[in-house]
């Protein structure tokens, strides 16, 4: 074999032991992974996610991922953290050679870097974000990277611990620690504002709430309802803050009709789950749809809510307006029947619907939430 042309050349390289082995770790650029892709020095490859095993078809969830650290890199304020590409010493011929300053330097005689191991999805947005005609990325850029020296076996046992070891921060935790969009801000400014929401009666740790507990709801569920529903559209801190203020009003007004939605001891709170709908994950969708509705049309929510406090009439009985005991409930699909017990069926449609039913109730009826 000619080894007077070697593939690729890679320096300032520093051993690490991990898995039983030694393998590199360097800093690379933005431009030396689209250069070495260019190149065939480095390809997608291998990596046991299943969205890049289908011809690099990315789903709807790695597509987000993607294109969101995309839009950051341009930006030049991503969180990308270690990256890793991998050789395999079974198809490659390569050297490494350590200098007189202690670094090593890894000489690719045949073969070529893969993305076995991990990193993918990051080293995709890289590409792209390169590539952009819009031109923003710094492509000098470094990334901390490591060259996995591993064989097929070894990939896939690293890859697998990589994505299936420890337990990732759930939602409502890293939410709540930090707010990286307008509508996530205005809900951490809200839960701080409203006497009638606050740590005590929103969880903060953990993605859904005890059925023992008296807290109102869980905060990724308000995020997501922000998110869904919140049409504010803020573009600047002042905004965000005169948001968040409207909702704390708005907060205010609807506790005053409906109390479930402020702090409640256990019992009493304990006692709504399973038998109504205020308080629930679908309600706090439907009142921030409802909330977004009269901010946009400069309505007094006073005014507008005090229709979710009268009863509705279920053959000749007055029964409450949440009540499952309200067939409208099921009628839009957000309670179904489960072995002769009503059950909330939380999805996106279900939330869409009770956003719009509510909607309908105050008299402020959308079209496109239908």
């Amino acid at each position: 074999m000619n080894k007077m042309m070697p593939l690729a050349v890679i320096r300032h390289l520093r051993p690490v032991n991990d898995a039983g082995a030694t393998h590199y770790e360097g800093v690379m650029s933005g431009s030396w992974f689209s250069e070495n892709l260019d190149s065939g020095v480095l390809e997608f490859g291998g990596n046991i996610r299943p969205d890049w095993q289908d011809g690099g078809r990315m789903g709807a969830k790695t597509k987000r991922k993607v294109d969101r650290w995309t839009e950051e890199l341009l930006a030049n304020s991503a969180v990308m953290g270690n990256l890793s590409v991998r050789l395999d010493p079974t198809r490659c011929d390569y050297d490494v050679e350590q200098d007189e300053d202690g670094d090593y330097t890894l000489t690719l005689w045949s073969g070529h870097l893969d993305t076995a191991v991990d990193s993918q999805s990051r080293i995709t947005a890289i590409n792209r974000a390169a590539r952009n005609p819009v031109g923003s990325f710094d492509v000098h850029t470094k990334f901390a990277t490591r060259i996995w020296i591993a064989d097929d076996q070894l990939a896939a046992r690293v890859g697998s611990d990589y994505n299936t070891r420890g337990d990732k921060v759930n939602d409502t935790a890293a939410k709540f620690a930090y707010q990286d969009d307008g509508e996530k801000r205005i809900a951490r400014m809200l839960l701080e504002q409203s006497p009638h929401l606050g740590v005590e009666n929103v969880e903060v740790l953990k993605n859904t709430v005890s059925a023992s507990s008296s807290k109102l709801f869980a905060f990724n569920t308000l995020t997501q309802a922000m998110e869904s529903f919140w049409k504010g559209e803020p573009t600047s801190p002042s905004e965000e803050q005169s948001q968040a203020a409207f909702l704390a009003n708005f907060w205010d007004a609807l506790v005053a009709v409906r109390p479930e939605f402020g702090r409640l001891g256990k019992t009493e709170r304990t006692s709504l789950r399973g038998t109504s709908m205020a308080g629930t994950a679908l309600s706090i969708h439907g009142l921030i749809a409802v909330a977004s509705a009269i901010y946009a049309k400069e309505l007094d929510p006073t005014a507008v809510l005090t229709r979710l406090g009268e009863p509705v009439f279920v053959a000749g009985e007055t029964v409450d307006y949440f009540s499952y005991r309200n067939p409208t409930w099921q009628r839009i699909g957000a309670l179904v029947d489960a072995n002769g017990r009503p059950q909330l069926r939380m999805s996106f449609q279900s939330r869409r619907a009770v956003a719009a039913e509510l909607l309908n109730r105050v008299g402020l009826p959308d079209e496109k939430i239908r």
